[in-house]
């Protein structure tokens, strides 16, 4: 028969047991209004910046409503403690009452206390010297914790993930290849942070830690509040100041978040660490389920390919067709260079500049799919059909394969448009597995370095954004490993001219075992940011143009050059020309001519090509090039034909000085493209009165704006 101690013993280990149940209960429920926030598959597209958002806003309900749960959970479990008289404060020290006492008593009480104290295991030293006990280590372990964490992981995590996400169509390497190392290296740095906050004691501790939990708070601010007029990141220089207002405003409540929660736990300690605690815990929960989403969405998404530096800098040694793209190269900029820099074109011997040229779509995300395809959107089409059969649609590239030709297409924006992967990967050499050529050449140093940059620039106020600005060529840059000794089949090709000129100095140019090659090279040229010298060497940014250009046809040149060298110059054809002319962000009509350089030489004789670079009026188009370097290939006029109108070869056409060209331009709002609009040009090109809008235009749907930025 059980004694009376015994029984009230299993009594109490009972009702413990009861009420341990009853909280793993109270956590299953509050876990799945949680998982409420976790995503699901959708048979939709939808931005993943844009749905991390949405994800957010409902992690954010599905953590009140669990807040509301916790709340009467609490409640119920005190009252079934009372019912089963279990005591959870049985065996702890508990604090004496307060009670007043009189000064001249003062010492005797502060020795009782002492004494009380040095019984019950307490901090005798406090009590002697009239400060609080200050917080136990583990605890201020786990609020320091919580505090790195949120800002770590809003920063050095959700930020990277979202932008690389949101920019995968432009960059080397996506989600599924960097989310571990960017993972990896945030957990790590909140670790490091929060065992090294640890040191600190007493307010400094109180203080740290809630400015540290602050900053995350008004990263997250930032980004969901403040960022909606965010400049685009293009390599444009950013006039500042047309954002004074946000730049206010934005400060202003970052200094309110640090503040009130630095005033909050110097005021109150316990009730501020309780508030950065929560606001911790909730913040991480909430970014989390967007963040779960990217990564599973990279890694349900089918294996992405890389343009790879295979071929870069070989060539056939029986016949070529090379067509150099120096990126937003404006004619009548490249006329004004030209005047101050006569040598500009030494070396371009038996080449033409045709002057009076129209381009055929802007920006580079559309003129490069463009030179690559030569289709134009028919009136009336809508405009996500177009882009969506843009290459499928096309002859250009299985005409150059027809003709016996290997096809290397270097440029880090041909992915722009859906459906190019597939069609250029079964067309072109310079292919590979993304997850392959990351295993060689990603570098993690450069990686983390570049990105903590772009998220510094997303996530701070508005008055520290000048300081971390960046491009997209940057992040491509910094992806890649400069030692890198891979073979360039696994190295993947990044738009950086002082780096290409380098290799092209140091390798020059080799002839390869194909009967025939295509080389098409997509080249920074006098795009911004101006960050190369007259020389094609790296100088820090400025806003020379000029001599950025002149650099790059000095690139062009030595390449030229080579090919003199290999023997190959007289049979080779070559195109030098810009996906644009110079452009702008606008909402309507632009007010001014935007016309692309077109030098041509075709395969010619060698007297042909001993003569000086000639100048010609020539109306002539970008859909004039695809005949032009198909005909330096060989094709026969039937194949010609293929093109329409445009079915001759520049050299061969002799059209009226009136002659009808059309141009796309893109409107836009600011953020994202709205429609194109379609100009007639008849007569000189650089003379604005001679282009008119014809009335074709195509509406870009807030959809299909959102896919093609991404």
């Amino acid at each position: 028969m059980m004694t009376s101690r015994s029984q009230k013993g299993a009594h109490r280990i009972a009702g413990r047991l009861l009420v341990l149940v009853w909280d793993v209960l109270g956590l299953a429920a509050i876990s799945a209004c949680l998982l409420t926030a976790m995503a699901t598959p959708a048979l939709a597209y939808v931005d993943p910046s844009v749905m991390t958002y949405t994800i957010q806003a409902l992690a954010a309900v599905a953590v009140a409503l669990s807040a509301v749960l916790g709340v009467a959970f609490r409640r119920t479990r005190r009252a079934l403690m009372r019912i089963l008289h279990v005591d959870e404060g049985a065996g702890r020290v508990a604090e004496p009452a307060v009670s007043r006492i009189d000064p001249s008593g003062k010492a005797a009480a502060d020795a009782a206390a002492r004494e009380a104290l040095a019984a019950a295991g307490g901090n005798a030293r406090g009590a002697a010297t009239g400060r609080p006990a200050g917080v136990p280590w583990r605890r201020r372990l786990a609020l320091s914790l919580l505090a790195s964490a949120l800002l770590a992981f809003t920063v050095l995590v959700v930020a990277p993930l979202e932008l690389v996400a949101g920019s995968s169509s432009s960059l080397l390497f996506g989600v599924r290849q960097i989310w571990q190392l960017v993972v990896v290296a945030g957990l790590l740095i909140a670790l490091a942070c929060g065992f090294a906050l640890t040191v600190l004691r007493g307010r400094a501790f109180d203080v740290v830690v809630a400015v540290v939990a602050a900053l995350g708070v008004g990263a997250f601010a930032e980004v969901m509040f403040m960022n909606s007029s965010l400049p685009v990141a293009d390599g444009n220089l950013v006039d500042w100041t047309q954002y004074n207002r946000i730049t206010f405003v934005s400060l202003a409540v970052w200094v309110a978040i640090v503040a009130g929660l630095v005033t909050l736990v110097a005021r109150r300690p316990r009730v501020g660490r309780a508030v950065v605690a929560v606001a911790s815990v909730v913040l991480i929960i909430v970014q989390s389920a967007g963040v779960v989403d990217i990564v599973a969405k990279a890694e349900s998404e089918p294996e992405a390919i890389t343009i790879t530096e295979k071929g870069l800098f070989d060539v056939s040694a029986k016949k070529n067709v090379v067509c150099f793209v120096l990126d937003m190269t404006d004619t009548a900029d490249a006329e004004k260079a030209f005047a101050d820099n006569p040598a500009m074109l030494d070396g371009l011997d038996g080449f033409t500049w045709y002057q009076n040229s129209v381009g055929s779509m802007i920006p580079t995300r559309y003129g490069i799919p463009s030179l690559l395809t030569g289709v134009r959107p028919k009136p009336g089409e809508d405009a996500a059909d177009f882009l969506a059969n843009m290459y499928t649609s096309s002859y250009f590239l299985d005409d150059v394969a027809a003709q016996g030709y290997t096809t290397g297409v270097y440029s880090d924006t041909a992915g722009w448009i859906d459906g190019w992967d597939g069609y250029l990967g079964q067309r072109v050499e310079n292919f590979e597995s993304t997850s392959e050529v990351a295993k060689q050449t990603l570098d993690w140093q450069g990686t983390l370095s570049i990105l903590y940059r772009c998220a510094l620039y997303r996530d701070l106020p508005w008055v520290s954004k000048p300081f971390f600005w960046f491009y997209t060529d940057q992040i491509n840059q910094g992806m890649v490993s400069s030692a890198s000794a891979s073979s360039p089949d696994v190295t993947p090709y990044a738009m950086d001219d002082p780096a290409y000129f380098a290799k092209l100095n140091e390798s020059g140019l080799t002839t390869n075992d194909e009967d025939a090659s295509f080389r098409f090279i997509h080249l920074i040229g006098t795009h911004w940011p101006y960050i190369m010298d007259a020389d094609g060497n790296k100088v820090p940014e400025s806003s020379d143009w000029e001599s950025q250009m002149v650099g790059a046809f000095k690139i062009v040149r030595t390449y030229l050059d080579e090919l003199k060298r290999l023997g190959l110059y007289d049979s080779t054809t070559v195109v030098i020309t810009a996906d644009h002319g110079t452009w702008y962000l606008t909402p309507d009509e632009i007010n001014g001519v935007t016309t692309p350089i077109i030098f041509v030489k075709p395969a010619q004789s060698a007297e042909a090509d001993s003569v000086p670079c000639q100048i010609s009026q020539q109306p002539v188009s970008h859909y004039d090039l695809q005949a032009t370097m198909l005909k330096g290939m060989g094709a026969s006029q039937d194949v010609l034909d293929h093109y329409g109108e445009y079915n001759k070869a520049i050299e061969d056409r002799n059209d009226p000085a009136d002659r009808l060209r059309y141009y796309l331009m893109t409107t836009s709002n600011g953020k994202l493209d709205t429609s194109w609009r379609e100009y007639e040009v008849s007569g000189d090109s650089q003379d604005f009165a001679n282009w008119h809008l014809d009335g074709n235009d195509w509406i870009i749907t807030d959809d299909d704006a959102e896919r093609i930025w991404h």
